[in-house]
C-alpha cells in the first residue's frame, strides 16, 4: 500500500500544523498508511501551543512513490520542494482557488472559503464518528481559535464554530483560559525579529503600481503600535526601497480585542487607502471595525481592481 504524505506550505503557521497532523491521523484510522510532514520553519505560534501542551512534531521522510495531500493551500509556489504535482491526490484548502487548482488532474479538491482549514479537517472525524486524539484535538481547537482571531474574523462561519465547540467536548485539557496566554506569548515580538513577524514578502502587482500588506497578529494593538512606531517606520521604509514599491502599510490586528490598524507612514499610501475604507487616518493610522486580515484587504483590492500576482 502507498503510503501518504500530508503536508502544507512552507514553513507552514498552526492552521497548516494542524491540519498535516489530524489529517494524518485521520487517514490511518479510517484505514490508509499515512503520515505528515513539514518543509521550513514552523510559524511561532506552533512553538507555543506545542510546548504548552508537551506535543512533539516530527517530520517524516519522503518515498518519490509516496502520494501527497496538500492542506491549506493550493498555489504550487507555495509547496514544499518535495512535491511532485502528479502525486497529488487531494487538496484541503480555506483559500480562493488559485490559477494552478485546474492542474490538479489526480486530485480530489475540497476549498470552503471559511476561517480555518483546521475546521474542515476537524469534520472529518466528526461527520465519520472517528475517535480522535488528544494532540489532534487540541491542535485544530488552537489553529481556529488563531485563525479566527478568536472568532473576530469575518469569513469566521458557523461551521467553524460547531467544531470549535465539537473538540472542546473531545478533550478535557482544552480550556478558554489557555487562548490569552497563547496569545500574550505570540505578541512578544523581539525588534531584532519585526521584520520577520511582520512577513511582508508577498508584492501585489496592481496595473504598474506594485503593493505590499505586511501584517502583525498581536495583543494591544494600538500600545504596540505607540511603543514600536519608529522601528515599523524603518521597517516599511527599508522594504518600499527594496522592493521598489508604489505602496506598502502594515494591518496590525488585535487578537483579544478584534479591530485592526492599518499603519502607514507614507502619504501616498494612505491616500491610496482612502480609495477603499472609510474613516480618517490620525498619525498614519486608521482604525477599522471589524477586523480586516490581510487576505481580505486583498480580497477587496481584488473586487475593485484587476490584479496579476
Amino acid at each position: 500500500m502507498k503510503k501518504i504524505i500530508v503536508t502544507s506550505y512552507i514553513n507552514p503557521d498552526l492552521d497548516g500544523i494542524a491540519a498535516s497532523y489530524a489529517y494524518a491521523e485521520y487517514l490511518e484510522k479510517t484505514g490508509r498508511l499515512a503520515s505528515y510532514c513539514f518543509e521550513g520553519q514552523p510559524k511561532k505560534e506552533v512553538s507555543i501551543v506545542c510546548n504548552l501542551f508537551d506535543i512533539s512534531l516530527t517530520s517524516c521522510n519522503i518515498g518519490k512513490e509516496d502520494y501527497i495531500t496538500i492542506v491549506d493551500t493550493n498555489t504550487i509556489k507555495d509547496f514544499p520542494s518535495f512535491v511532485d504535482i502528479n502525486n497529488v491526490v487531494e487538496i484541503i484548502d480555506h483559500h480562493v482557488p488559485s490559477q494552478d487548482t485546474p492542474k490538479f488532474l489526480n486530485a480530489k479538491v475540497q476549498i470552503e472559503l471559511i476561517a480555518t482549514v483546521a475546521t474542515l479537517i476537524a469534520e472529518r472525524f466528526y461527520e465519520n464518528n472517528i475517535p480522535i486524539s488528544r494532540n489532534s484535538a487540541i491542535l485544530l481547537y488552537y489553529a481556529i481559535i488563531s485563525n479566527s482571531i478568536n472568532l473576530h474574523s469575518q469569513n469566521t462561519s458557523s461551521k467553524d464554530i460547531e467544531m470549535l465547540k465539537w473538540l472542546s467536548s473531545q478533550c478535557s485539557e482544552i480550556n478558554e483560559r489557555y487562548i490569552k496566554k497563547i496569545f500574550e506569548e505570540k505578541s512578544e515580538i523581539d525588534e531584532s525579529h519585526l521584520r520577520e513577524e511582520m512577513e511582508a514578502d508577498y508584492i501585489l502587482k496592481i496595473g504598474n503600481k506594485k503593493l505590499i500588506i505586511a501584517q502583525l497578529e498581536i495583543v494591544d494593538a494600538m500600545n504596540f503600535l505607540s511603543t514600536s512606531k519608529i522601528a515599523i517606520e524603518n521597517i516599511l521604509n527599508s522594504i518600499l526601497e527594496e522592493k521598489q514599491l508604489d505602496y506598502i502599510f502594515l494591518n496590525c490586528i488585535d487578537i483579544l480585542n478584534g479591530y485592526s490598524i492599518l499603519y502607514t507612514p507614507f502619504l501616498v499610501t494612505e491616500n491610496y487607502i482612502k480609495n477603499y475604507f472609510e474613516g480618517e487616518f490620525d498619525k498614519g493610522q486608521l482604525i477599522l471595525t471589524p477586523l480586516y486580515m490581510r487576505k481580505e484587504i486583498i480580497k477587496l483590492l481584488k473586487e475593485k481592481n484587476s490584479l496579476s500576482f
